[in-house]
């Protein structure tokens, strides 16, 4: 899928972190517009080059909100460690890793759809604890920030796309951002790095990936398809009764939303 000339302003052109990019400059329902140069969103910063990290220092990011687990941050250290930055990390609240979830179901994209289905359902209460973190500390005033697991998906398409919910960017520009993803190009290894980490490295990781699951299944768990966010929010709707009861359980209360509001809105 082509990108448009929109999609290529937002990207910050990274040659260790492909999905690097800012996630600003959104209408909101009321007439203001995001941000731009505040919220950025990627995949792992692993890889970076010396030349990577000198455009992100121009940036001016002061936090970094890493959405992975233990094991994907001990076999993936971030490189970039400047004594401005502030790194926020989280306990994980899955019971269960995606990937073991998944063999539970079968294996085809007819399976792999449900699973994300279900996964991205489960996915607010799972990793409420951390979104609500990430709310409150750029509530704060820790940005510019960025937010990252592995792959710059699922998680951090959670995280985002609850940033942007909270100050009133409407449902299908919400999931647009979501659906970037898919116009940029994904990596395999780093999807095959949320699943299979370990110290094998990534070559390891994606062959033990494609041994579990076949290339259709594969291609869906890749995919950022806006159904996986819409079933995020059904899920929100479902167990919580709206999305500012959500807010309101992960101690995002109103007037920690205007104060977002006040700091990320600007008039169009």
């Amino acid at each position: 899928m082509s990108l448009s000339d929109a999609d290529r302003a937002r990207i910050l052109p990274l040659e260790g972190a492909g999905n690097f990019r800012d996630f600003g400059g959104y209408h909101t329902h009321d007439g203001g517009r995001i941000k731009t140069g505040v919220l950025f969103r990627s995949n792992r910063l692993s890889m970076l080059s010396a030349d990577d990290i000198r455009a992100l220092e121009e940036t001016r990011i002061r936090a970094i909100f890493d959405l992975r687990a233990p094991r994907e941050r001990e076999a993936d250290p971030t490189a970039w460690n400047a004594e401005h930055l502030a790194f926020h990390t989280w306990p994980p609240g899955h019971k269960r890793r995606l990937v073991d979830m998944a063999l539970e179901y079968p294996q085809n994209a007819d399976g792999a759809r449900q699973l994300m289905l279900d996964f991205y359902a489960e996915l607010p209460r799972t990793l409420g604890h951390a979104f609500g973190g990430i709310l409150s500390e750029i509530a704060k005033g820790a940005v510019p920030c960025v937010m990252h697991c592995s792959a710059g998906k699922d998680r951090t398409g959670m995280a985002a796309a609850l940033v942007l919910s909270s100050v009133g960017v409407p449902r299908e520009t919400v999931l647009d951002d979501y659906a970037l993803t898919d116009r940029i190009a994904a990596s395999e290894d780093d999807m095959a790095r949320s699943l299979f980490i370990g110290r094998d490295g990534g070559a390891k990781a994606q062959s033990a990936m494609r041994k579990a699951f076949p290339a259709e299944a594969i291609a869906v768990m890749r995919s950022a398809n806006p159904e996986f966010l819409e079933s995020a929010f059904a899920g929100i709707a479902s167990e919580y009764g709206s999305l500012d009861q959500y807010y309101d359980s992960i101690g995002v209360d109103r007037e920690m939303r205007e104060r977002l509001a006040q700091l990320l809105v600007e008039p169009a």
